[in-house]
């Protein structure tokens, strides 16, 4: 699906959409523990519903895992797998086969996995039963990494211990990933470098969850407000574990010439270069090696897509840099099959002179289906072609 977009400012209220992280979270929780919670979740995307399949593929005796295009998918359920399966295959979509495994991979091979692979497709076999102790895990690669193994390490007899051999980045994930787990029953002590996790833990439903909103995809709406639109929105939670949450003083930073550590929030990169790209500043973002590895290059797709839009935008090997211009030109852009990137082209748009086509707007259903919908109740003029 392409649309073409006409440039104008937002206005009207929306409702958060539920976090996709907690989401995730809570749908795996559930599925441990001796009951059923009931989870209250407005709406969903395609990220939550692979989640969903993949947690109904556990009783089968040799799991095939289709994980889509989902990262947290597959890098939260494969320890889990390697606990709770003798055997389980993982599969996937797009550029989720290629995207890193390791130091994660090589941690479970440590604690008594096998890994394999065959076809295309495939990402990987993994044969258990891991056992516990002492994982050491970077904390500048992926919170994933440890949230998959928060979750894995409670069901064992001897639990374990994830040891950070580098501060962690990207830490609200991980603290995401702990409160899920302590409204479950499950006990994890957080030392200074380290996440204690006793073994022998039975996940308890709780009656009832909430999925918090979502202030990752929130964070394009508060974007859209920073470059001149109007948008109220409720159901988010400033006391929110939610790292993104850091939109609400990251978008006042670009008032005079300013460097932003995309360490702790990588997924707000495609944005803040938005908002920088019509600063009266120049910006530089840094640290952002590992947007190399999502759905698309997104340092590549940011450069891109703000350069076919008029940016005065420079990439470079960890990071961009912008100097900012008083109005974008708008154009032609692609989606890059990127959620994160449609989002942020669509918010470009109200600062442009002239209309945006983005290529491959369907890209969206990832975290967001009903983006364009929003859009639309906003004000914007957004045309199907």
């Amino acid at each position: 699906m392409d649309v073409m977009i006409i440039p104008s400012k937002l206005k009207g209220s929306i409702k958060a959409t539920p976090s996709k992280s907690h989401a995730h979270r809570i749908l795996i929780a559930d599925a441990l523990a001796d009951g059923h919670s009931e989870i209250v979740m407005d709406s969903t995307s395609d990220d939550i519903e692979t989640t969903r399949e993949c947690l109904s593929r556990l009783d089968d005796p040799h799991p095939i895992f289709d994980c889509h295009e989902s990262g947290s998918t597959l890098r939260f359920l494969l320890p889990l797998a390697a606990v709770l399966k003798s055997k389980a295959t993982f599969i996937g979509q797009g550029r989720l086969p290629e995207r890193p495994l390791s130091p994660l991979k090589e941690e479970m091979i440590a604690h008594g996995c096998t890994f394999s692979r065959e076809g295309i497709n495939e990402i990987c076999t993994v044969s258990g039963p891991m056992s516990g102790g002492v994982f050491s895990i970077p904390g500048n690669v992926s919170s994933q990494y440890i949230t998959g193994l928060l979750f894995a390490l409670p069901l064992l007899d001897e639990g374990g211990i994830i040891e950070l051999t580098s501060p962690l980045e990207s830490k609200g994930y991980v603290d995401l990933t702990i409160k899920t787990l302590q409204a479950f029953g499950i006990r994890i002590i957080e030392n200074e470098n380290s996440y204690e996790v006793p073994g022998c833990q039975i996940y308890k439903s709780p009656e009832k969850i909430e999925t918090e909103g979502d202030w990752s995809n929130m964070a394009f709406w508060l974007a859209a407000n920073a470059l001149g639109s109007d948008i109220k929105i409720s159901g988010l939670d400033i006391d929110s574990p939610q790292g993104d949450k850091a939109i609400t003083e990251l978008v006042k930073k670009f008032n005079e010439r300013c460097t932003i550590d995309a360490g702790p929030v990588p997924d707000l990169v495609p944005i803040l270069s938005v908002i920088a790209s019509v600063s009266p500043c120049a910006s530089v973002i840094e640290n952002a090696a590992k947007l190399r590895l999502k759905e698309s290059d997104r340092l590549r797709t940011t450069y891109e897509g703000l350069s076919a839009l008029g940016a005065n935008i420079i990439e470079l090997p960890a990071g961009l840099q912008i100097s900012g211009t008083d109005k974008l030109s708008g154009g032609v852009c692609s989606g890059a099959g990127d959620h994160r990137i449609v989002m942020a082209m669509a918010i470009a748009a109200t600062v442009c002179e002239d209309p945006v086509t983005i290529k491959g707007a369907e890209a969206v259903n990832k975290s967001y289906p009903g983006f364009f919908e929003d859009y639309r109740n906003l004000g914007g003029e957004v045309i199907e072609l």
